[in-house]
């Protein structure tokens, strides 16, 4: 299957987490040029970039809060000014918090979760619809989960379902610019948010989903971005 994905540029969040490595590998097999974002954690960014651009393309990594403005303004500045442009965004940003029974949430945990998930995307759009508009090209791929949904967890399914609001304007607004946007709602993925545990309640298991660890998808051809097919267009 051509996906076209050659010669791109494509700029992920969280790199280090869950599907962040996978998913960038997978673009990087695609021959697409990657560009590698998380929080912290220099040493294990460096070890993931080396992986990466051991398939044969460039990479260029960059340490950023997404809630903090400054700094994803930065991080597209470095992405543009040392690949050249950003054709794919695929926004893996995750405040990891076990889940809380709602009244036992405490409102600094609400604040943050919201300022990184949906302020922090909030921040990278605006600094990247611009370019991606100029270009007259661009894909958007946010992952999020499914308490947006299934009510499975108020504080997850708040900023999930505020992350699919804002992917389907950003992708009404702007599709007359050739810009897609589109949501990736992954099932029960273990991950280190649950320490090698699923973290959910035990009444979570009413619902028949499969769970399995993001080892499943690590070397599956089609992480990440499979699911967005206008990718090829």
């Amino acid at each position: 299957m051509e996906t076209k994905l050659k010669g791109k540029t494509v700029f992920v969040t969280d790199a280090l987490r869950n599907f962040g490595t996978p998913t960038a590998l997978a673009f990087a097999r695609e021959g697409a040029h990657l560009f590698l974002a998380t929080l912290s954690d220099q040493t294990q960014l460096a070890h993931t970039a080396r992986t990466v651009a051991s398939l044969g393309v460039k990479v260029v990594t960059g340490l950023c809060d997404l809630s903090n403005a400054a700094q994803v303004e930065a991080a597209v500045h470095k992405c543009m000014a040392e690949l050249g442009h950003i054709d794919v965004v695929v926004n893996n940003v995750l405040f990891p918090v076990p889940a809380h029974a709602f009244g036992t949430v405490p409102f600094e945990v609400w604040k943050r979760k919201i300022e990184v998930e949906l302020t922090g995307s909030f921040f990278l759009f605006k600094a990247v619809l611009p370019p991606m508009m100029a270009q007259q090209w661009g894909r958007i791929i946010n992952f999020t989960g499914l308490a947006a949904v299934q009510g499975t967890d108020a504080l997850a399914g708040s900023t999930e379902l505020g992350m699919v609001g804002l992917t389907r304007g950003i992708a009404r607004e702007y599709g007359k610019y050739n810009i897609t946007a589109n949501c990736i709602g992954a099932g029960g993925i273990e991950t280190e948010e649950a320490e090698g545990r699923l973290a959910f309640p035990e009444w979570w298991q009413i619902f028949p989903l499969r769970s399995g660890s993001h080892d499943d998808h690590e070397d599956s051809p089609h992480s990440g971005f499979d699911a967005a097919r206008d990718l090829r267009r």
